[in-house]
């Protein structure tokens, strides 16, 4: 009696390769995980190594190196009986960035403080590394502080457009601390004008110009970015700066990327509270929202401006703050939302041509 010939079956054939494919996304999840924590670790062990070789040059020369010393790539130092060398190269960051750590982060930020009697060494890490939380980190010979300590602007009133603006330094940003009131106030039922051109054009909550003197203007994307209109509902990717996109902001000051809005809501949140990069339509960070709107702890006096909707009409006045970022999502961009009474920061997308509120934040 002849055998049958078995085969697999066109739904058997498919969930194998289905199979195939969960373990291979699986694994690859795996890896991209494993590097990046694989790259903390060499942060964080590239930090104590410094910091060793910072302590011994400090022992024989009663104070840490210059910035011109360290600019040298090395930790040496010349004593009475010669050429002591404690680190011979010193280390860089390893690439790319991860967590909420952006480019221009991810590197290790020395400078002496006073008399070289003390120092700052800045680096970020895209996740908890031992008793390390993820983020901006400063080491010091006090031990490793949360946040930057290096570097941190100066953050003084400027006067813009002929208006004076108070700045809030928050960790090492520096924000406007009102919202920005700059251009022409257009009525409410008609778009703004090309930007690209140097003409800026404003809405004011109820096409009102005292409304604009208290809450600030309201600004669709492409306004706020400096851009053509057709940037409202087309890719513009080419013509948006990566970093520091200076847009409608005064020289020096930029519009705000999602990644440095993060940096401000992740710093600001409270002690063991989550704060998702990534989220989506959610509220998050913890009493973030409370220590950003006005009479909050930052001093960053979010106020709640309301929007200029879809049809010209402006609401929730009073009630809700909108604050647009660089980045955008398909044909829409990435936005902060504060509201009354609530603790949290919310992150999502809208179309461009919503009326937004802008804060600036310095380069």
């Amino acid at each position: 009696m002849k055998s049958k010939k078995t085969a697999f079956t066109l739904i058997e054939l498919l969930v194998v390769i289905a199979i195939i494919g969960i373990l291979a996304t699986v694994s690859i999840l795996s890896l991209t995980n494993a590097r990046a924590k694989s790259r903390d670790a060499k942060r964080a062990g590239d930090m104590k190594q410094v910091q060793t070789a910072l302590e011994l040059f400090f022992n024989d020369k009663n104070r840490y190196p210059t910035a011109e010393e360290w600019n040298t790539g090395q930790i040496f130092s010349t004593s009475t009986i010669g050429t002591s060398t404690y680190m011979q190269i010193i280390p860089s960051a390893p690439t790319p960035a991860d967590g909420s750590c952006g480019p221009g982060q991810n590197s290790y930020n020395y400078a002496p403080i006073g008399d070289g009697n003390n120092y700052c060494l800045d680096f970020c890490v895209g996740g908890v590394v031992g008793q390390l939380d993820s983020g901006r980190l400063c080491a010091t010979p006090a031990g490793i502080l949360n946040g930057s300590c290096c570097g941190k602007p100066e953050c003084s009133p400027i006067v813009y457009g002929g208006q004076s603006y108070n700045t809030v330094k928050i960790d090492d940003q520096c924000w406007f601390k009102e919202n920005l009131n700059y251009g022409t106030r257009i009525d409410g039922v008609n778009n703004q004008a090309d930007a690209d051109a140097g003409t800026f054009e404003k809405y004011c909550s109820g096409n009102l110009d005292a409304n604009c003197i208290v809450y600030g203007g309201l600004y669709q994307w492409h306004a706020m970015m400096a851009l053509p209109q057709t940037c409202d509902s087309t890719d513009c990717s080419g013509q948006i700066q990566a970093l520091n996109h200076q847009g409608i902001c005064p020289d020096g000051w930029h519009i705000p990327t999602d990644a440095e809005q993060y940096i401000l809501e992740n710093y600001l949140k409270d002690l063991g509270q989550s704060c998702d990069a990534n989220r989506s339509n959610s509220g998050d960070c913890i009493s973030a929202g409370t220590k950003l709107q006005v009479g909050g702890t930052s001093g960053f006096e979010g106020l709640l401006a309301g929007i200029r909707g879809f049809d010209g009409s402006f609401v929730f006045l009073g009630t809700r703050a909108y604050f647009w970022s660089s980045f955008i999502n398909g044909t829409d961009a990435w936005y902060r939302l504060l509201a009354s009474g609530d603790t949290a920061v919310y992150r999502y997308y809208l179309a461009r041509t919503l009326g937004f509120s802008v804060r600036c934040l310095q380069n």
